[in-house]
């Protein structure tokens, strides 16, 4: 027995129809095979971006150590203080059960006892001391500087040279202790890998307080002064190196730490000499 199966024909509207449901059904399939390499290329950039990121945050930390194992140890040592300052505050006075009588041994002086110092001996060069930050620098002077004749760029490259024994009074300001403007630059962080043993001598400089002690040795005179601003520039803002009609004293370093996208400004008045 033969079955005859009718094919249907269809009729315009329905293969309009059906051409039209088709390709909306390939339509969703692209978007979803787009939307699935959207979220797999998305999911991949961020891997990358994350693991860029933990790379370059290793590598600034580990190229300017030093600067911030300063900044750590001035932190914690912040926080023992205050710590032990609590524990002095909070703990309770006993009143003593007893009244012990002390009988008091009067001193014997000792012939060969050497007596005090009647003065403080002056450190055998110049000297930077802030004394709460621990900064204890040499005071040096870019040599063979002629502010007339060379450039920028060899003064500059001077600067950067001496920088490496310690702090530098730029060339062309007051000295310590003089009537004007006395500027101080000196490194916060440098890279790792050159000499020199100061390199992050001003890491600790941004936690400077308004008010603060600093000592100056220049020329065997010590010179004290408080610190009265601090503030930062850009670069391009050369005008904190024009003199003044009073005794100064600049302080100046790149900030943020292990960048140079900004300097930070100390400034401090002279209160007093010895």
């Amino acid at each position: 027995m033969q079955i005859q199966i009718q094919k249907h024909e269809l009729t315009r509207e329905e293969e309009e129809e059906y051409q039209r449901e088709l390709m909306l059904a390939e339509a969703r399939i692209r978007r979803q095979i787009f939307e699935s390499r959207s979220r797999r290329g998305f999911g991949e950039g961020m891997k990358f971006g994350i693991t860029a990121a933990v790379i370059f945050v290793i590598t600034f930390v580990g190229m300017n150590f030093g600067a911030y194992s300063k900044q750590a140890n001035f932190w914690l040592a912040n926080i023992r203080a205050s710590e032990i300052t609590k524990v002095e505050v909070n703990q309770p006075t006993a009143k003593p059960d007893k009244i012990e009588i002390k009988k008091t041994i009067p001193k014997i002086e000792k012939k060969n006892e050497l007596p005090p110092l009647l003065a403080e001996i002056s450190p055998p060069d110049n000297r930077l001391i802030i004394p709460r930050l621990k900064i204890h620098a040499p005071i040096r002077t870019a040599e063979n500087a002629n502010l007339n004749l060379a450039s920028w760029d060899e003064i500059e490259e001077q600067v950067q040279d001496a920088l490496r024994f310690g702090v530098v009074n730029f060339p062309g300001t007051a000295k310590p202790g003089e009537r004007g403007n006395a500027f101080i630059t000196g490194h916060s962080s440098y890279y790792p890998l050159l000499t020199g043993r100061y390199k992050d001598i001003f890491a600790l400089l941004p936690q400077i307080e308004i008010g603060e002690e600093i000592e100056v040795w220049q020329d065997q005179r010590k010179f004290i002064y408080h610190v009265s601003e601090k503030y930062e520039v850009s670069p391009a803002e050369t005008d904190v190196l024009n003199d003044s009609n009073d005794s100064r004293l600049t302080l100046m370093t790149c900030t943020p730490l292990g960048t140079a996208i900004k300097r930070l400004i100390v400034t401090a008045q002279l209160e007093e000499s010895a």
